[in-house]
């Protein structure tokens, strides 16, 4: 799938954002992707916001003082603590290959071992960040047979399902994107990252400093 067409299909992610809800700094993206018969998962977020996570969840420990490598071991811990996936009843293993924490975005890729390039019914439970009150995790799933999306947040445990129907995957509810929903859709994402992100940095500038170590984009 090109670039483009990701792109297009990722703006579907704003769908469910209340006027409220499209102001929360509390929203991280997951993607998941095959490419070249494996299967890849993204998780990008405010670094700020995962800074104050990873400060309750460990909260005997001074994460401040941590080398970089110490605190890309609490990090990925803590991610991985908190996805759940299975594919045709099979847990699927995370395997971390890249990590980028820079003092704005925090970003760690996994390869999904053991989760083949087909299956009947996928089922993910992505509670990362559940911590903040509102988080909500915008969930893209890309393939050549169907593209999904969804909003996972406490009101749907975090979980979604998907499954292969007439040759294509869907959500498990059976509602099917079409390229007229995509358009429509296209300026609330737009408008959506323009207010994360500038609401985010007036935030990061007027209260909180991430005080953590700075992370380089690494692949193993």
């Amino acid at each position: 799938m090109g670039n483009a067409s990701k792109l297009i299909l990722a703006m579907v992610l704003a769908f469910g954002f209340s006027s409220a809800k499209a102001y929360n700094p509390y929203t991280s993206s997951v993607i998941l992707e095959n490419m070249d018969n494996e299967w890849f998962l993204q998780i990008s977020t405010s670094q700020v916001s995962a800074y104050e996570v990873l400060e309750d969840y460990y909260d005997t420990e001074d994460i401040s003082v941590l080398s970089i490598e110490a605190y890309n071991k609490k990090y990925i811990e803590y991610l991985m603590a908190h996805m759940y996936i299975v594919a045709d009843d099979k847990a699927v293993e995370l395997l971390p290959v890249g990590v980028h924490l820079g003092s704005q975005q925090a970003e760690v890729r996994f390869v999904l071992k053991g989760m083949s390039g087909n299956f009947n019914q996928l089922f993910l439970k992505l509670d990362v960040f559940e911590e903040n009150g509102s988080q909500q995790n915008v969930t893209g799933f890309f393939s050549k047979n169907g593209n999904v999306s969804s909003i996972l947040n406490a009101d749907n445990e975090f979980s979604m399902n998907i499954m292969y129907k007439d040759g294509k995957y869907i959500l498990s509810e059976g509602f099917s994107w079409t390229i007229f929903h995509i358009l429509y859709l296209s300026i609330l994402l737009i408008f959506t990252l323009v207010m994360f992100f500038v609401l985010r940095y007036h935030t990061n500038k007027r209260s909180i400093t991430y005080k953590g170590p700075v992370l380089v984009y690494k692949r193993q």
